[in-house]
C-alpha cells in the first residue's frame, strides 16, 4: 500500500525503514539479481531539509557497482534490486538503512534519513571465468554473447556488438591454439605455452568440435567487421588472424584482414591476403577491389616520399 506521498514500504522487516516511490516505470519484469554489477545514475538529498549531498549527475558519469553485495549502503543492496531496467525512483532510506547513528561527517548528520533518486540503466549478471566452467557451458556462454552481438549489430551499436563479441571468443577459444601450432601472429598470451591448466583444471583444452569452431569464427569474424566500422583496425586484425589459425581458408576472416591491414598502411600485406581470397574464390569481387586500391595506396605513399625527398634534397 502507498502513503500519501505515493511511498511503498519496501524494507525487508516491513516497518518503514526503507520507502520507495517509482517515478518513471521501467521495462520488462527483470530485476538485477544479487551480486550483478549495475550502473546508476543518482541525486542524493537529506529528507529533512532537501539538501543535496552527492549527486552523479553533477560529475557526468554513471556510477557502477556490484549491487547486493554491501559495497553500498543497505538500502541501495535493497531497493536497487527491485528496479527494472530503465526505473527512475526515490528510495527513502532510515538511517539504519543508511549511515547510521554516526552518519558520513560532514555533509550527512548522525540518525539521518536520506532520499535517493535513483534511475537504474542497465546491469551485468556475474559470469564465471572460462577456467571454471565445463565445455558445454563455455559453448552455451558464447552462444549467448554472439546473439547479444548481433542484436546490438542490428542496431549499429558497434560498441556493444564488439563488447558482447569479444566476450563470446573470449570463453569459446579458452585453452585453444596457444599451445598448439599458433602461427606467429605475436598473441599466444605471455609467449608461455598455455597448458589449460588456469586454477587446476590441469588437462590441455580438447580440440573444439565443428560446431563450436563454427561459433568461435562467427564471433571473430562479426567482431572483425564492427572494430572496422569504429576504425579499429589493430583489433579487426588481431580478431581475423585469431580466425584463421582455427580455419586458414576462411574467405571471410582472409578479407576483413585484408581491409584492417589496408587501414594500418600495410599495403603488400593488403595485397596477399586479397590475392589468396581470389585464389579460394576467384570471383569475388570485393577481394579484387581491395587488391586495387592497396596498389593505389602503395602507389600514392611511393609518390608521397619521392615528393618528400626531392623536397628534403631539392
Amino acid at each position: 500500500m502507498a502513503d500519501s506521498e505515493g511511498f511503498v514500504d519496501i524494507s525487508l522487516e516491513q516497518d518503514g525503514g526503507l520507502l520507495k516511490k517509482i517515478l518513471v516505470e521501467g521495462t520488462g519484469d527483470e530485476q538485477p539479481p544479487s551480486g550483478s554489477e549495475v550502473k546508476v545514475h543518482y541525486v542524493g538529498t537529506l529528507q529533512s531539509d532537501g539538501s543535496k549531498f552527492d549527486s552523479s549527475r553533477d560529475r557526468g558519469d554513471k556510477f557502477k557497482f556490484d549491487v547486493g553485495v554491501g559495497q553500498v549502503i543497505k538500502g541501495w543492496d535493497v531497493g536497487i534490486c527491485t528496479m527494472k531496467r530503465g526505473e527512475k525512483a526515490i528510495l527513502r532510506a532510515r538511517s539504519d538503512y543508511a549511515y547510521g547513528d554516526h552518519g558520513s561527517p560532514p555533509k550527512i548528520p548522525p540518525k539521518a534519513t536520506l532520499d535517493f533518486e535513483v534511475e537504474l540503466f542497465e546491469w551485468r549478471e556475474k559470469v564465471k571465468e572460462p577456467y571454471d566452467m565445463t565445455p558445454e557451458e563455455r559453448t552455451t556462454y558464447a552462444s549467448q554473447q554472439k546473439d547479444l552481438g548481433n542484436a546490438a549489430f542490428g542496431k549499429q551499436d558497434w560498441l556493444a556488438a564488439i563488447s558482447a563479441y569479444d566476450e563470446g571468443a573470449r570463453y569459446i577459444t579458452f585453452g585453444q591454439g596457444n599451445d598448439s601450432g599458433g602461427h606467429g601472429h605475436g598473441h599466444s598470451h605471455g609467449g608461455a605455452p598455455c597448458s589449460g591448466s588456469h586454477g587446476g583444471g590441469g588437462d590441455e583444452e580438447p580440440e573444439l568440435s565443428e560446431d563450436d569452431k563454427k561459433l568461435a569464427l562467427a564471433l571473430l569474424c562479426n567482431g572483425a567487421m564492427a572494430k572496422l566500422k569504429i576504425n579499429e583496425p589493430d583489433g579487426a586484425k588481431f580478431d581475423c588472424s585469431k580466425a584463421l589459425e582455427l580455419d586458414a581458408t576462411n574467405v571471410k576472416a582472409l578479407f576483413r584482414r585484408g581491409k584492417a591491414k589496408l587501414a594500418l598502411g600495410e599495403h603488400d600485406a593488403a595485397m596477399e591476403d586479397a590475392a589468396r581470397v581470389l585464389e579460394l574464390d576467384s570471383s569475388n569481387k570485393e577481394a579484387e577491389t581491395l587488391k586495387r586500391q592497396a596498389e593505389l595506396e602503395k602507389r600514392k605513399q611511393k609518390q608521397k616520399e619521392k615528393a618528400m625527398c626531392s623536397k628534403m634534397f631539392g
